[in-house]
């Protein structure tokens, strides 16, 4: 063999052992543990997992045929009912804006396709797809930045405060796929993230003061005021105003059939809904933190529960801000008092176990007014909080991502305090906080053990739990325990006990 052909060889030879060396490393992920799948099946397969595991748990609730679920009491009958209706051209409380209208909107097909029971039924799957769709795009916004984004994002839907999000039809997984959405379509996309915007408002009111900080805050920086801009015209102009077009029509006319029976006429121009300042009134005047109506006097017979040509109702509605703040400055000290009660409340949302028994928790939950059910057990909050912190701490070189999250979750805190301290409504940042307690999780362990990689931990947690989910299937047996009305039945929008009571 020449000298040159020698040399022609040791190229082909070392060109192939390069190209075998980087596909070798392309197969594996940061932690040098090799892909169980192609990249591009990795998204779908979290989509597909997600959406099996909390089947699981709602086929084998016995509220499954229900529209709601005694862990989850929201909004479900409501934007079930309202969409009902809107079918048989009728409306849920004269058409007044009381609630946004996008989970509704939701709701349509489900009775195009179905009656009651399977309505109910189709909406808790509907639900189980839309928290399926946010694990998957969560892994898709963090897998470049966070080490074995797949297996975390595998856990997720085992969370069991997760499954309850699955359980009713509710504001707050829809909501928390819009706002995943909007961090993929970033400032690159304006016009997508002006309808996505423009969604999000319509999903919850509190995203419009939120996206106008945004715009603010993009505003200041030249690089980012052009696509800023044209997003907010698009939300504005695309979303918005036709909604406000609708609802001027729906209130001119509600004022103009009471003219003569309303204490005030009703704004006609409303953005999104006009239930927040009657919230926010309440939220400052009850005795208890947590969502009540004691302070408002119900309606004289004939009128419907929340009645605007009631004075003290129309009062709220219109006055609803004036009237908190107020009350606020009447005594600063008491405000201060709530608002430290509220954080406290709201970081139990933390603390939520693993599977339909809700692992390590004990087996018996309170669930506040309108709320999601939380079981108490402050050994497992305080690990979860030093995790969270130890995952903090590990990532804290990936700026850009605790930023945002940090942001969502003190935005979340905000609504809370100046609100009623909602589980669900902290649900909406539950991502981000599992990912740091799973990134805590195997930065803990593996000091502990050098054997405990992070795929070996991750892998076994999940084996095991998942198996443990399976007895799911069981007939299980649960005790609620109340407040009761005349007929001796539990009233839902005040506090339950929830008691595992065992197996049949």
């Amino acid at each position: 063999m020449t000298a040159r052909r020698r040399r022609k060889g040791r190229r082909k030879t070392a060109g192939g052992a390069a190209r075998k060396t980087a596909g070798g490393a392309a197969r594996k992920t940061a932690g040098g543990a090799r892909r169980p799948w192609p990249a591009s099946w990795q998204a779908p397969a979290i989509f597909a997992w997600g959406f099996l595991v909390h089947l699981v748990f709602l086929l084998a609730s016995p509220e499954l045929t229900t529209p709601v679920s005694a862990f989850f009491f929201g909004d479900s009958v409501r934007f079930l009912e309202s969409a009902r209706l809107a079918l048989l051209g009728q409306h849920l409380d004269a058409g007044l804006p009381y609630h946004p209208p996008l989970v509704g909107w939701l709701m349509l097909p489900v009775w195009w396709l179905f009656e009651a029971p399977r309505a109910y039924v189709a909406a808790k799957l509907l639900m189980s797809l839309i928290n399926a769709a946010g694990y998957a795009l969560f892994f898709l916004l963090v897998r470049r930045r966070v080490p074995h984004a797949l297996w975390i994002c595998l856990l997720l839907p085992l969370s069991f405060g997760e499954m309850l999000l699955s359980a009713a039809a509710g504001s707050e997984a829809v909501y928390r796929l819009l706002l995943l959405a909007l961090l993929a379509a970033g400032l690159e996309r304006p016009w997508l993230a002006g309808m996505l915007h423009g969604a999000a408002a319509l999903c919850r009111a509190e995203h419009l003061p939120f996206a106008l900080l945004l715009l603010a805050v993009a505003a200041a920086r030249p690089a980012w005021r052009g696509p800023a801009l044209r997003s907010a015209a698009v939300a504005l102009l695309l979303v918005l105003l036709p909604y406000a077009v609708v609802t001027h029509a729906a209130l001119s006319d509600y004022n103009a059939r009471h003219a003569g029976q309303l204490p005030e006429e009703l704004p006609t121009l409303v953005p999104v809904s006009f239930y927040g300042p009657l919230n926010f009134a309440l939220a400052q005047r009850e005795e208890d933190v947590f969502f009540a109506r004691r302070t408002l006097p119900p309606a004289p017979a004939g009128m419907s529960a929340l009645d605007p040509r009631f004075p003290p109702h129309n009062e709220l509605i219109l006055h609803g801000y004036r009237i908190g703040l107020e009350t606020i400055a009447r005594d600063p000290l008491r405000f201060v008092r709530r608002s430290a009660r509220k954080l406290a409340f709201s970081f139990q949302a933390l603390g939520y176990g693993w599977t339909w028994r809700d692992l390590p928790n004990p087996g018996r939950w309170l669930r506040p007014p309108v709320d999601m059910a939380i079981s108490s057990n402050p050994p497992y909050l305080l690990a979860v909080l030093a995790l969270i912190a130890a995952g903090a701490w590990r990532l804290r070189a990936e700026r850009a991502l605790l930023l945002a999250g940090g942001v969502l979750l003190a935005y979340r805190l905000a609504v809370n305090v100046a609100f009623f301290p909602y589980l669900r409504s902290m649900m909406i940042v539950s991502p981000f906080w599992l990912l740091l307690l799973s990134t805590g999780l195997h930065a803990v362990a593996g000091r502990l053990h050098r054997a405990l990689t992070p795929p070996r931990l991750f892998a076994a947690l999940l084996v095991l739990l998942a198996a443990f989910h399976l007895t799911a299937f069981r007939d299980r047996r649960y005790l609620l325990d109340g407040e009761r009305d005349e007929r001796g039945l539990i009233i839902d929008d005040r506090p339950v006990t929830i008691t595992f009571a065992g197996y049949r």
